[in-house]
Formats: structure tokens, sequence, C-alpha cells
């Protein structure tokens, strides 16, 4: 196998992990975006709607329709910074226990996938996809 036909196998792996995230958040009643900002909220109390959008690769639009419909069900509140116009976004006690209703699943699913590879090969994986990471990233940033 030459290195495009394993590029084209790793990006097809990429893609349909992401179909799979995708189709977890359907079968359990929610959007994509609404399942990530959950996950990053619940991650991380300290979000604004633009880290998350950033951050999630989710719309600004979109997270600001998920963090208002989140809003009006009690769980979220957006309080604004100190010493800046932008509101941080965090779970109200009813979100939280939202939060870990609509995760705890997927939370379980990840975990029990990443523990079989076993100890080393998780390790392993880890560290190639980081260099891959770094190594993606300072191509794409080359030259500037």
């Amino acid at each position: 196998m030459n290195a495009m036909d394993k590029l084209r196998q790793y990006n097809a792996y990429l893609s349909k992990i992401n179909a799979l995230y995708h189709e977890w958040a359907k079968k359990h009643g929610m959007s994509y975006n609404m399942m990530m900002t959950l996950y990053a909220l619940d991650e991380n109390d300290d979000w604004t709607q633009k880290q998350i959008a950033e951050e999630w690769l989710i719309p600004k639009q979109t997270v600001n329709t998920v963090v208002k419909d989140l809003e009006r069900r009690g769980y979220v509140c957006c309080e604004t910074r100190a010493h800046s116009k932008e509101k941080t976004v965090r779970l109200t006690p009813d979100g939280k226990e939202f939060a870990k209703e609509c995760l705890q699943g997927l939370y379980e699913a990840e975990t029990r996938c990443l523990l079989a590879l076993g100890e080393e090969q998780l390790e392993q994986y880890l560290h190639n996809l980081y260099m891959i990471m770094t190594n993606f990233e300072a191509e794409v940033h080359k030259n500037e």
C-alpha cells in the first residue's frame, strides 16, 4: 500500500468515526452539535460560545442556537466574564444532570473502545495521533 492509499484509508477511518458520533447522537435523541456542545460544557465549565465553536469545529451560529435552547430549558446559564463582553456558558445543576444522562453511555462506549487496545497500544496510538497532528500542523502553517 503506497502513501496515498494509506492517507485515503486514514481519512476514511476519521470520517467513519465522525459519522458514528453523529449516529450515536441521533440514536439518543439529539443533534451532533447538541451532543458536542454538552460534551464541551461537561468537560469544562469555563467556555465562551466562541471557544466552543473554535475548539469543537461547530459553526458559531449553531453553538448560539444550541446554547439558547439549553438556556431556555434551564440547563445552562450565561455569565458575563470580568473585564470582557464575552459570556461564559455554564451548566446549571439540572444541566449537569442532563449532560450526565445524555453523555454517560457515550463516555462508557468511548472508554471501552480505547481500553480494548490495551495500555501499551493505547499509549502508542495516542503518541502516533499526536505526531500526525503536530506534523500536519507544521505543514499547514509552513511559509506563514
